[in-house]
């Protein structure tokens, strides 16, 4: 497949789940310098969970006092960045009602905020992997460190022998657009000779993608070891702004996985933000939701 053939969706959104704790308010920043500049509105949405997933950071505020706070922080928002923020309420599975909102609001983007490894990022049933897993749309998900004003300036792009590594390609240049970003892309180490030769192939389409687009990239060869590890350590090296990365596609393309690579990446201590994205392989069946974003 070639990437040039992804279809952008037009969609007005980003959609940002909100719990009124320091991740969300950080994710709710993160969305309206992204909507600033791609000139987007941002939805506020709190979800009141029902059943066996419950919040890890409850609220105990009834569902007037819940509705009227999160309009004030909408409101106040859209006073302080001139971005049109609205605000959402609304009850179930958290996963569920996050991948429904934003089908249905057609987003193009899902701003996550999460709590690290010790809250709604726990490996172990994490919520936040479901939530992601759950819907076709891209997510960035970040902790409490500040965006900073430069945007995403350093971006990582993690490669390996998979051939859905090379989508990410897609939305990297797209928001090289708006932050002129400098690529790192870390090349994963491969001791078989089959995968080290599909390595070697990415990185050359890579390569060739991004020169043809007149971005700036550099490439660095990953130490041997834990390839998540070598993530997190690279991109702290550079002062990532941003890392992207690709979930694993299942049996079929409504199913996603995210393994022991992605948790560990998505629940870095540098709290670096990362944007995950679920693989495309027949465009027609996605209805290409993932890659385009219409001037996005």
């Amino acid at each position: 497949m070639k990437l040039n053939t992804i279809k952008p969706i037009d969609s007005e959104i980003i959609l940002v789940p909100f719990d009124f704790t320091e991740a969300a308010q950080n994710a709710m920043e993160h969305a309206s310098l992204l909507a600033k500049l791609f000139k987007k509105k941002v939805v506020l949405l709190h979800v009141v969970e029902k059943g066996l997933f419950k919040a890890g950071t409850p609220n105990t505020l009834g569902e007037k006092e819940t509705i009227a706070r999160l309009s004030e922080i909408a409101e106040a928002n859209t006073k302080a960045t001139n971005i049109i923020t609205t605000a959402e309420i609304r009850s179930g599975n958290l996963f569920d009602v996050i991948s429904d909102t934003a089908e249905e609001l057609n987003a193009s983007l899902v701003l996550m905020g999460t709590h690290g490894v010790t809250g709604m990022q726990h490996i172990t049933g994490s919520k936040a992997l479901k939530v992601i897993t759950s819907s076709e749309r891209p997510f960035v998900v970040v902790q409490r460190k500040d965006v900073r004003q430069h945007g995403y300036k350093n971006i990582v792009l993690p490669f390996d022998f998979s051939k859905e590594t090379k989508q990410k390609l897609v939305w990297a240049v797209e928001l090289s657009k708006v932050f002129n970003s400098t690529f790192h892309i870390l090349a994963a180490f491969e001791d078989d000779e089959y995968t080290s030769k599909a390595v070697a192939n990415n990185l050359a389409y890579a390569r060739n993608y991004l020169k043809t687009r007149n971005c700036e990239f550099e490439v660095t060869m990953a130490e041997k070891g834990d390839f998540s590890k070598e993530t997190i350590r690279f991109a702290s090296s550079v002062e990532a702004d941003l890392i992207i990365i690709m979930t694993n596609q299942g049996k079929s393309l409504s199913e996603y996985i995210i393994g022991a690579y992605e948790q560990n990446v998505i629940a870095n201590d540098a709290q670096i933000p990362v944007m995950t994205l679920n693989p495309v392989d027949n465009m027609t069946a996605s209805n290409g939701h993932l890659f385009n974003f219409g001037n996005f």
